[in-house]
């Protein structure tokens, strides 16, 4: 039964990296600039995926990577961002899928810490029955 623990384990933290990845591109939605070694460049924030992998044994393991399609053209004249055009590229998030994702990943945490739980719950009662 400590696989069931493990799998549970790494079912929390996959969850608690999505949450967290979310979060993070929810807050930098509107960075159209980033800090590069202290000096502000006109690079927009990237948002962020996690990629989730079922491991052989067990349990998961995740990978952030850079989101497809980044960032998008938004226009802007007045920015001191924008091109000659206008536009500013501006990150690619959208608040309402990222909110889903973090709602997907509560479920997901609470689910792996029922696992747990149960676990806890049936070596109480096979103590109980030793003793």
């Amino acid at each position: 039964m400590a696989t069931a623990i493990d799998s549970a384990l790494s079912g929390l933290a996959g969850a608690s990296r999505r949450i967290e990845v979310s979060a993070s591109n929810i807050a930098n939605q509107s960075s159209t600039s980033t800090q590069v070694n202290g000096v502000t460049t006109n690079t927009p924030y990237i948002p962020q995926d996690v990629v989730q992998i079922s491991l052989g044994a067990g349990g998961v393991r995740t990978e952030v990577q850079d989101a497809n399609n980044p960032t998008v053209q938004t226009l802007d004249p007045t920015s001191s961002q924008a091109d000659d055009n206008g536009f500013v590229a501006s990150p690619n998030v959208d608040t309402a899928e990222e909110m889903v994702k973090m709602q997907i990943a509560s479920y997901d945490f609470k689910a792996n810490l029922k696992t747990i739980q149960v676990y806890n719950r049936m070596q109480q009662n096979l103590l109980d029955m030793l003793s």
